[in-house]
């Protein structure tokens, strides 16, 4: 503890739970938020995710704001994921609130509401009533109009909403894929590199960000240990030192490689494909066929008395 600030990690992170759980508890009309995106089966049940939510800045998170107007759907909530997670905060949960969704007020106001025409000075009780059928008319269709509208508006943001998921696991499987490139290609780094091996190497090197490259590595090496002190100098100091001489061309690699396993931006280049064209897969050594035993039977090797007595019979005859 530094204050009133945790500056352990794990101990952080159940403090934070048990905050979530207890305003849970007390107050179950909470709306549950995630703003960070993770797998489906990792997710809260029941919590809204992002993009189907919006924040309603209230005037004591930020009294320079302009004030807000709230509407019907607004609700209080609480972060459970994602940055900032346990804050507390009011939500709108209406994709399509006139309020707060501007594309909605602009249709509204391209086609509003159908309202009754006004009772001219004289009129029957029978023109009373058909502007009154006509009316309850007009608002039977649009109200199956809006209802037809919204349901397309649901399933173009279900398709959406599928399209994301859909690239989110693509990337996921992506991102894997490359991590285990990269440990491939350290795991099998050769002891001296070929000319463009080391070519690939030092376009690897002079692409990367200065500001951050030795705190990617370090991280990458640190791992979740909270309780580490040492800046990204000592560590990476600190883990050659430690290294075989048969360990140096892996660690220049890490050294090079570590920033460009994420997925790169357009535009980009992808050093880890160029890496993983000069380095390719090693092939499995082929194992020895086993030899072949001959089917005829070894002869039985004569004893040294019987090749004698053998060469006497010979000189007899």
């Amino acid at each position: 503890m530094q204050g009133d600030h945790c500056l352990d990690g794990p101990c952080y992170q159940t403090k934070i739970a048990a905050h979530i759980n207890r305003e849970l508890a007390g107050r179950p009309e909470l709306v549950q938020i995630e703003n960070g995106w993770r797998h489906a089966r990792e997710q809260r049940p029941g919590a809204v995710q992002r993009g189907h939510f919006r924040e309603i800045e209230g005037v004591a998170e930020n009294p320079d704001a302009e004030t807000v107007p709230v509407c019907a759907a607004a609700k209080p909530a609480i972060i459970v994921y994602g940055k900032l997670v346990g804050t507390p905060l009011t939500v709108c949960t209406d994709n399509n609130c006139p309020v707060h969704d501007p594309r909605a007020a602009a249709r509204l106001a391209q086609d509003p509401a159908p309202t009754m025409a006004p009772a001219p000075e004289q009129e029957t009780e029978e023109e009373a009533l058909e502007r009154k059928e006509s009316y309850e008319q007009q608002q039977s269709e649009y109200a199956q109009m809006q209802e037809r509208r919204a349901e397309e508006r649901r399933q173009e943001e279900e398709q959406r909403e599928q399209e994301y998921e859909a690239e989110q696991a693509r990337r996921e499987e992506l991102r894997q894929t490359r991590k285990a490139t990269f440990d491939r290609i350290l795991a099998n780094a050769p002891a001296t590199f070929s000319a463009a091996q080391l070519r690939m190497l030092l376009r690897a090197l002079v692409n990367l960000d200065p500001y951050t490259f030795a705190d990617d590595v370090a991280e990458e090496i640190v791992g979740e240990n909270e309780n580490n002190q040492l800046t990204a100098e000592e560590v990476l100091l600190a883990a050659i030192d430690s290294l075989g001489d048969e360990k140096l061309t892996g660690f220049a690699l890490r050294l090079a490689l570590t920033s460009h396993v994420p997925i790169p931006r357009d535009g980009e280049g992808d050093y880890l494909a160029e890496a993983e064209a000069v380095f390719p897969q090693p092939q499995p050594q082929p194992q020895p066929q086993p030899k072949k035993t001959s089917s005829k039977k070894a002869g039985k090797p004569t004893s040294i008395k019987a090749k004698k007595t053998a060469a006497k019979k010979k000189t007899a005859a």
